[in-house]
């Protein structure tokens, strides 16, 4: 019985490392923070400037094994250059072909911390059913305790460039600048879930001077 009750508690002292380690914190990307954009060249003429109204996703970020991993999920109809004759083109069949690929992915299992601080993400970017390896480069990164939703928000700005012609887009191309620039400011909760966001008029209410009424 002694050898028995010897070899279990060896056992549960081997796993105390594993237990004693911190699991990855998990947060969830803020829409109504989080933007999108990128940059191509038109023809040689100009700089077709655009970005995303809309998208999701999650960051794991383990900061004791300084390591993380994101899914991140584009609606790529909600491409907006704030001219609608540049967003219907966008949309069709030699750019982003929206009816057949209405969503473009990101997918990271491997994050770069430099000390404490994330500094890359070495992901692949499937657009256009396409699935093609793009790095992200994180230029600006920190935590705070959010002082509305009394959680964790972390902040990130990153940067990447990719050849749009790997992804079957070549209309209109300049062959010495085809790359995409993409600059993407995200906020990410921590947590599963968000909480509830606050309605415009409540923000307005917020920003107001105490005894101010809001402009209606």
């Amino acid at each position: 019985m002694r050898t028995i009750k010897t070899q279990l508690a060896l056992a549960a002292f081997a796993l105390l490392p594993a237990l004693s380690q911190a699991a990855p914190e998990e947060f969830t990307i803020e829409p109504g923070h989080t933007y999108p954009s990128f940059e191509t060249a038109h023809m040689g003429l100009s700089f077709w400037r655009g970005k995303f109204d809309k998208s999701s996703g999650k960051i794991w970020l383990d900061r004791a094994a300084k390591t993380g991993k994101l899914d991140i999920t584009i609606d790529v109809t909600s491409v907006n250059f704030g001219l609608a004759m540049m967003d219907t083109q966008a949309k069709g069949e030699h750019f982003f072909d929206v009816e057949k690929y209405p969503t473009a992915t990101y997918h990271s299992d491997s994050i770069t911390f430099e000390g404490d601080v994330p500094v890359a993400a070495n992901g692949q970017l499937t657009l256009r059913g396409i699935t093609k390896p793009v790095p992200l480069k994180i230029v600006h990164f920190k935590c705070m305790m959010h002082p509305m939703f009394k959680r964790e928000i972390c902040g990130a700005d990153a940067r990447a460039e990719f050849d749009r012609r790997e992804f079957g887009m070549t209309r209109d191309i300049v062959p010495t600048d085809p790359n995409v620039r993409l600059s993407i400011q995200v906020e990410a909760l921590r947590g599963a879930e968000l909480p509830p966001m606050p309605t415009p008029e409540m923000l307005l209410k917020m920003q107001s001077p105490p005894g101010v009424a809001p402009k209606s």
